[in-house]
């Protein structure tokens, strides 16, 4: 991987930013909104080749299923675990945000506005209140489109979430901050379109947030090579045959992803199958997720390993020192396409 290279490209950003990006260290601190997933992780492991003081650098993961003891519906178990142990492994400092009762308190909403968002300050959790907006009633599935305004749940869970939290926060109210983001060009058309860098709407007079997508040039065999150079464990789902980390139950899932889950976890499996029934809608536009599910081919590897991939999925069970190994693996999910997804 040509590291120098792909950094000296950014000064080709035709956006207009206060300050040059080629010299990070004008930052107070550098965000990385980190999903659990290979490209956040590429991201984290990039801002280490280059030199970034660990210090210097904040890991950001937005809970899709809200806080502590909120209902675990949509996303796999391991995720937050996962991502606090990444952290506590690289000795970064990792932050968690989250809207009140996650996916499954928003597709409920009834005649009620967004819950409110909450987020970890020090030793605190500190609550944002939703004062604005109009009393609404969901009780529908996202919808499987690149338009925020219906695909609520990356609207709602992730990018409003981070958005609050980045404009309320105590420690982010004055200087040069920079956001980065995971997205590639190489997932999707939609994503194919981003710019590299921009100016982040949370900027305001007195605050400067720069936006970085700072592997969005990079193809999926860079990601992997610089996992595999850290020798960090990628996520569990990916041992699953699963080639993005979304939500367990995304609603972007092909046929075979659906079969995988339903063999890998049929109480998650089963949960999705009667909200279907009880919100009289279901999550593809057309079939029922055992429909789908029927129509797919289960990926997970057939192999003494699955059941404790499987195991570890489901579960909270993960420490700092399970992340880094020494004999690093391409699990089963890389380069079986993009799809599956967030688009």
């Amino acid at each position: 991987m040509n590291t120098a290279l792909k950094f000296e490209e950014l000064e080709q950003a035709e956006t207009p930013l206060k300050g040059d990006l080629t010299d990070l260290s004008i930052y107070n601190k550098i965000i990385v909104s980190t999903s659990g997933g290979k490209d956040s992780a590429a991201c984290v492991l990039y801002l280490l080749d280059l030199g970034i003081p660990k210090s210097n650098i904040v890991l950001w993961h937005q809970s899709v299923d809200g806080g502590p003891g909120d209902m675990q519906f949509a996303d796999w178990p391991i995720t937050g675990p996962y991502v606090r142990a990444f952290g506590k492994a690289l000795e970064i400092h990792t932050e968690f945000q989250w809207r009140m009762h996650g996916f499954y308190g928003e597709m409920l909403r009834e005649n009620s506005r967004t819950n409110p968002v909450q987020f970890q300050h020090q030793s605190n959790v500190i609550t944002l209140p939703t004062h604005n907006g109009k009393y609404s009633t969901r009780r529908k599935f996202p919808a499987k489109s690149v338009d925020l305004r219906t695909r609520w749940c990356t609207a709602y869970l992730k990018v409003d979430v981070m958005r609050r939290v980045l404009n309320n926060h105590p420690d982010y109210q004055e200087g040069n901050f920079l956001v980065i983001t995971g997205e590639r060009r190489e997932e999707s058309a939609n994503r194919a379109r981003y710019l590299n860098v921009e100016l982040h709407p949370c900027s305001k007079k007195g605050r400067n947030v720069t936006w970085w997508r700072s592997v969005i040039e990079w193809s999926e065999q860079e990601i992997w090579s610089i996992i595999e150079k850290h020798r960090v464990l990628p996520h569990p789902a990916y041992w699953l045959g699963f080639s993005r980390t979304s939500c367990c139950g995304c609603i972007f899932s092909t046929a075979d992803q659906w079969a995988t889950l339903r063999e890998v976890s049929p109480e998650r499996f089963w949960q999705l199958v009667q909200m279907e029934k009880e919100l009289d809608h279901t999550i593809d536009n057309r079939l029922t997720v055992t429909q789908l599910a029927d129509r797919g081919t289960s990926r997970v590897p057939r192999n003494m390993d699955a059941d404790k991939w499987i195991k570890l999925s489901l579960n909270n069970d993960i420490t700092a020192e399970d992340m880094i190994v020494d004999h690093w693996e391409l699990p089963a999910g890389a380069f079986t396409g993009s799809a599956g997804g967030s688009v």
